[in-house]
């Protein structure tokens, strides 16, 4: 992104946040990760000989380094007194703890918000949950596919004729994870200015993914039914969807009247502009199978590439449906070096997609590659003041790792 402002392009505007993090999986470390990439020091507590779940689901390590750069692996026994102790002494200088425990969990490890808050008045503390205090379902575990059925996500998705479908992408905790962040900066914001000491910030995952049903919900609001499964069909765009071509399938959404204009002079199908059908949007949403009709057999008579660049030249939006390797073959992608590679010593560099915020005047960061369990535990605690014997011990005494 060209730079415009006059300030100095390399600040980061978390430079001087602290953050510790005891979550695990991925809506946790999603949140905690977008605050490193924004400058943060992100300290990851994670359990002693184990860590992060995420750390053995397969493919491993790549699962686990998707989502955890930028972060310093501290490990440690929260179930001991001494645990609990190192884990207090880090929270009692740090700006943000999220953290993403079992209901009651942080309470047992010494870290409830009570007695944290007690010890720093100042701290931002966000508690990322299933369904929240005081729900009916506060002790259910939250797993993403239970999220996105009870949400009413997965009632939408999928073919009219078929069974709801998970998405492909765990969309409630990415929802929560990002609400984490939006609240936690919010939070920082009001503090700075001085309107609060602390806070105590709730994330629900299922209430932050029954929020962004939004139009879907707009729908049942003002009809009092249910959004139907549509497949890749718009309920008020026509044409908008997937077309098979001669040897692949794009996308094309052509939802105004004059991308419906260039789309036809693409397809070279005047007679469509002039079918009375097809006059208005609302015409071709009302006669979508019979424009279905009309433009599918002409998709198949090229293959992809010719009509991307046909439907480009008159203006239409239109691309290919990439998977999850070859979408880093894409120009843009590949312009704008969204694939990342960060070099670890002695280890696998790591591959990451790059942060996609850009700013005019600051910028974001990929420091600090993912970590081997422990990665920085005697780098922090010397920080906070261990010494070398003292980490020994602690070690010694399967305290920290």
């Amino acid at each position: 992104m060209p730079t415009t402002g006059t300030g100095d392009e390399t600040a980061l505007p978390l430079s001087d946040i602290t953050v510790v993090d005891l979550t695990q999986v991925i809506a946790g470390p999603f949140a905690s990760m977008q605050l490193g990439d924004l400058g943060a020091t992100v300290i990851k507590l994670e359990a002693v000989g184990r860590g992060d779940r995420s750390r053995s689901l397969q493919p491993s390590p790549a699962y686990f380094d998707s989502i955890n750069r930028n972060k310093r692996s501290v490990a440690v026994d929260l179930k001991s007194e001494e645990g609990q102790e190192v884990a207090q002494t880090l929270l009692a200088d740090a700006d943000v703890f999220i953290e993403s425990t079992k209901p009651g969990r942080a309470e047992s490890y010494g870290l409830g918000y009570e007695t944290v808050s007690a010890l720093n008045p100042e701290l931002v503390y966000c508690s990322i949950s299933g369904f929240g205090r005081d729900s009916p379902y506060e002790e259910m575990p939250a797993w993403d596919m239970l999220v996105q059925g009870m949400s009413g996500i997965m009632s939408i998705t999928g073919t009219e004729d078929g069974p709801p479908l998970w998405s492909g992408l765990p969309v409630g905790d990415l929802i929560a994870g990002s609400y984490a962040v939006q609240s936690v900066l919010a939070a920082l914001y009001a503090r700075e200015n001085g309107e609060i000491d602390g806070e105590w910030v709730e994330v629900p995952m299922f209430d932050a993914a029954i929020s962004w049903l939004t139009a879907r919900a707009g729908h049942s609001f003002g009809t009092d039914e249910p959004f139907p499964r549509l497949g890749t069909r718009h309920p008020s765009i026509a044409p908008f969807g997937v077309f098979e071509c001669a040897d692949d399938s794009i996308v094309v959404p052509a939802g105004t009247d004059s991308l419906w204009n260039g789309f036809c002079r693409a397809l070279e199908a005047p007679e469509l502009l002039a079918d009375e059908r097809f006059e208005t949007l609302d015409d071709r949403v009302a006669n979508r199978e019979a424009l279905l009709a009309e433009v599918e057999p002409i998709f198949d008579s090229r293959p992809a590439a010719e009509w991307l660049e046909r439907l480009r030249d008159e203006g239409v939006p239109a691309g290919p449906i990439n998977d999850t390797r070859s979408v880093w073959d894409d120009e843009h992608v590949e312009h704008r070096q969204l694939r990342q590679s960060m070099p670890r010593e002695n280890r696998q560099d790591a591959e990451v997609v790059d942060s996609p915020v850009h700013f005019s005047e600051l910028t974001t960061t990929l420091e600090v590659p993912p970590q081997r369990l422990g990665g920085s535990t005697d780098d922090v605690l010397s920080e906070y003041g261990y010494d070398d014997d003292e980490i020994e011990r602690l070690r010694n005494d399967d305290i920290v790792e």
